[in-house]
């Protein structure tokens, strides 16, 4: 394949551990750009991104974070938090926010950098879930949710690859359950 979108599609990996090398400026700014240019329901764009690099925050987001994450947000150089505001889309805001989230993920591939998507919405707004922690430490509003936390850095070892579904077993024509012949 010859494909430079699809080929960034298929070799992006999940990274659990990275290395503490700083990030050049550009290249973070490369990857807010991809998130900036997200489709959104109506073109509303109600996504925020917060940049965080500070050793201490990230040591904070990382004791309310799935365990498996843990090691990780706290050796990525950077993390970026995105965040929706549901005032300005009530009906599509997970969406756009996972979509800037999944854009910044690929464009960070790109670059020869790994990310780890942490999803932390709740929907719920249940007390003591991640996202309501990771909003109290990074103070943001209450009509904001957070979709995801996305560190970024380079990868302290090498990603392994995953096996796929075939298309065969995940797609069907016209009706869901009718088998397609692909």
């Amino acid at each position: 394949m010859d494909n430079p979108v699809l080929d960034a599609i298929k070799k992006r990996r999940t990274t659990l551990r990275f290395e503490s090398t700083d990030l050049e400026q550009s290249m973070i700014q490369d990857v807010l750009e991809a998130g900036r240019w997200a489709p959104s329901w109506l073109n509303k764009q109600p996504w925020s991104f917060t940049v965080i690099k500070d050793p201490k925050t990230k040591e904070q987001l990382s004791e309310v974070v799935p365990t498996a994450f843990v090691q990780g947000l706290k050796e990525a150089p950077v993390c970026i938090a995105i965040t929706v505001n549901t005032e300005e889309d009530p009906y599509h805001f997970a969406e756009a926010g996972a979509t800037a989230t999944q854009n910044m993920a690929l464009a960070a591939h790109s670059l020869g950098l790994q990310t780890a998507w942490i999803g932390v919405l709740d929907l719920k707004d249940q007390k003591n879930s991640a996202e309501t922690k990771v909003k109290k430490i990074l103070e943001i509003p209450k009509k904001h949710h957070v979709i995801a936390l996305l560190p970024i850095g380079h990868a302290k070892f090498d990603v392994l690859k995953k096996e796929r579904k075939e298309l065969r077993q995940i797609v069907y024509e016209e009706r869901f359950g009718k088998r397609a012949s692909t």
